[in-house]
């Protein structure tokens, strides 16, 4: 495997992000941390200093991307800034002819309205350079234990996608920072569709549901999702197939990951970001191409669900 060269805005975490985690899991995979890229001199030297204390790997430091990239000569970079901030950034990325993976959603522009040929021709730049733009969706990388689980709920017809989600923000910047994972989940369980009868409920206790059909080759999947404001972590989690229910907790000594089950039961699982990133260099290394239909239509997707949201 080539040793690849990673450049990583938003390096440290800040609340929920996980540039930090990232970093570290290119690091375990022999990648090279080029360099990292901050708002501000300070912030950048103080990340720079954190990570060599916590991983062990020194790097370089940078406020501007656009001169991070000509100095650190990145073969990927890594966005995990704000997504209001995804845009440019991707575009920069696809100027200077790098691969990418992405936080989630790929971008967001709360002040306008969405243009669905923006963001084809955003994902073609990448397309036509032969490079590799993924997102930063973990949940799919835990369906493996979750059929260790529940071994026969693959053979089943699925009807039915429930999903639990605790992020810190609010009002509709939670949903665009939560609906992104429920949409990667429900793109690998039934492959491209479309979102129809998109409904909400407020709860009590700050929960607040949404359910829409996702309408698919294979005909239709109801989606229940649950989204519980939780401003510190461990943040609860979980999803059913079916009704087949896993509650995610974490050991947060060491960060290990646990399926919970309602019978008292739990498993290990493997850290899915680590999976991921383990996929992204696998598919880099391959050739494997940009899926540019499953990109647009987590944008898509997204604003429909937006769009149909009194927030």
């Amino acid at each position: 495997m080539s040793v690849h060269r990673v450049l990583i805005l938003g390096a440290r975490r800040r609340n929920q992000g996980l540039g930090e985690f990232i970093a570290k899991y290119f690091h375990e995979q022999k990648a090279v941390i080029c360099g990292i890229v901050g708002t501000s001199r300070d912030s950048v030297e103080g990340t720079c200093l954190y990570l060599k204390a916590q991983y062990g790997f020194s790097t370089r430091g940078f406020t501007d991307l656009a001169q991070a990239i000509e100095e650190s000569r990145p073969t990927v970079v890594v966005i995990a800034s704000p997504n209001q901030y995804h845009f440019e950034h991707l575009r920069v990325v696809a100027q200077n002819n790098l691969s990418c993976l992405c936080e989630k959603p790929l971008f967001w522009k709360d002040e306008d309205p969405f243009d669905p040929g923006e963001v084809e021709t955003l994902v073609n730049r990448f397309c036509r350079n032969g490079k590799l733009l993924q997102l930063v969706t973990q949940w799919p990388c835990t369906l493996d234990d979750f059929y260790s689980v529940y071994p026969g709920a693959n053979n089943e017809p699925l009807k039915r996608f429930s999903m639990l989600l605790a992020p810190m923000s609010t009002g509709k910047q939670m949903v665009v920072d939560a609906m992104p994972h429920v949409l990667s989940m429900v793109h690998v369980l039934t492959g491209i569709g479309s979102v129809k009868h998109v409904t909400q409920k407020i709860e009590a206790g700050e929960r607040f549901k949404i359910i829409f059909d996702y309408i698919h080759a294979g005909g239709r999947l109801e989606v229940h999702v649950t989204l519980v404001r939780s401003p510190k972590s461990p943040r609860p989690a979980g999803y059913a197939l079916n009704g087949n229910l896993v509650w995610r907790t974490i050991r947060m000594k060491d960060y290990q990951m646990f399926f919970s089950v309602n019978s008292g039961s739990r498993v290990r699982v493997s850290d899915p970001l680590k999976k991921l990133v383990g996929r992204f260099l696998v598919d880099l290394e391959s050739g494997q191409p940009t899926d540019k239909e499953r990109l647009i239509a987590s944008m898509t997707d997204l604003n429909t669900i937006v769009e149909n949201l009194k927030l």
